[in-house]
């Protein structure tokens, strides 16, 4: 049996002009994810654990720590809980296996996944940070807070536009748009990454953060996406002398008043 997977390598060449080379192939046992890296292939799980693994019988080390805690913390237990340097470990290297899931899934526009990868990762990060001995373990995952916001804030508005494209609605001034909703996940997330360094007094270090500059570029992209108002779009008739156009939208708005 020859071991040697050059032959796969030679079918899928590594790109180096590419940011991110992804793709999606059917397994043996089901569809996997694959990273194509310079020196070879990083083989995932879209669901589940991405290695397939069940460590201790649990999905992930995550879910077998939570279940740790609450039987702890049970009033049958009632024993102490706390996550020493080992334990930070298995989850550390654990998150950056979901990290490159969710970024692959990012790239293929798998915004579901993404949200489910990166929620997982902020609610690992908040465990390690309310559970672990050491404060360098607890800073270690944490500082990464923003990444994951930044990233679960894109998905969660990408998606909120995929959704408004597949139902084809037509955007209206009274109805909310998906760039709407999107709008409002950016604004939150913004609010979250503040918070982050509000937390650690470090708001001088703000005016730095890329994630805060991919988020306010991303909102500023939207805005000019969205649809105008009526009064808007009244104004622009009359500044082009559509003159009928004006006076249909004025109906518009008055009938709009009347059922208010």
């Amino acid at each position: 049996m020859n071991d040697d997977i050059k032959y796969i390598l030679d079918d899928w060449p590594y790109d180096p002009d590419e940011d991110l080379m992804v793709r999606i192939i059917e397994g043996d046992d089901g569809k996997k994810l694959q990273m194509r890296i310079d020196m070879g292939i990083i083989q995932m799980e879209l669901d589940g654990n991405p290695t397939g693994e069940n460590p201790e019988g649990f999905e992930s080390w995550f879910e077998y720590y939570m279940d740790r805690r609450e039987r702890a913390e049970s009033n049958e237990v009632n024993d102490f809980f706390a996550l020493e340097e080992e334990d930070c470990g298995k989850l550390r290297i654990e998150a950056v296996r979901y990290y490159y899931r969710y970024l692959c899934c990012m790239k293929l526009g798998d915004y579901e996944r993404v949200i489910r990868d990166t929620t997982r990762n902020y609610n690992l990060f908040a465990f390690i940070k309310r559970y672990a001995v050491s404060e360098m373990d607890r800073w270690a995952l944490d500082q990464y807070r923003p990444y994951v916001i930044m990233m679960n804030t894109r998905a969660q508005a990408s998606y909120a536009i995929k959704q408004e494209l597949n139902r084809k609605g037509k955007a209206t001034p009274d109805k909310p748009t998906g760039i709407q909703a999107a709008l409002e996940f950016i604004d939150e997330g913004i609010d979250e990454i503040v918070g982050f360094y509000e937390e650690y007094g470090i708001t001088s270090e703000m005016e730095n953060s890329v994630e805060l500059s991919i988020l306010k570029a991303l909102k500023n992209e939207f805005i000019k996406n969205l649809p105008l108002s009526l009064e808007d779009q009244l104004k622009m008739a009359v500044e082009e002398e559509r003159f009928e156009d004006a006076a249909m939208l004025r109906d518009q708005i008055r009938s709009r008043f009347k059922r208010n």
